[in-house]
Formats: structure tokens, C-alpha cells, sequence
């Protein structure tokens, strides 16, 4: 997948807002929207992933860490 990364005027990107404490210059990139199909498999893979990181299984896996459950 290629990327166009170009540097550009904050003030010059009309389709979002960006806050002034960017600065004047601000870094665009742009990527190619996949299939929504492909997206998903992307994200769920993404996920997956996440859920075997250290603090996903050590902290929030930790039952003194869940805190929700007396809500």
C-alpha cells in the first residue's frame, strides 16, 4: 500500500479542524480506503493482538482492576 505524506498549512485543511496548538505547519497522510470487508479483518487481526499485550493481560486481566463491576 503506498502513502502520500506531504507537510502542509494548518489553516490550508478545510474538512477537519485542527487546533492552533498544532502549529501553522502540520504532516498529512493519506491511505487508500480498502474494501470494508478487508478493513474488518484488518481491524479484528488488530484486536486480536491487542488482547495478548502485557497490560491487557496482566492489568486490566486483574480482578482487583475491575473496578466496573461494583458500578
Amino acid at each position: 500500500m503506498q502513502a502520500i505524506k506531504k507537510i502542509v498549512n494548518r489553516t490550508a485543511i478545510k474538512a477537519i479542524d485542527i487546533p492552533e496548538e498544532y502549529g501553522d505547519k502540520v504532516e498529512i497522510i493519506v491511505l487508500p480506503l480498502e474494501e470494508k470487508e478487508k478493513l474488518s479483518i484488518v481491524s479484528e487481526n488488530i484486536m486480536r493482538l491487542e488482547e495478548k499485550t502485557a497490560f491487557a493481560t496482566q492489568i486490566l486481566g486483574d480482578t482487583s482492576e475491575d473496578v466496573w463491576n461494583d458500578i
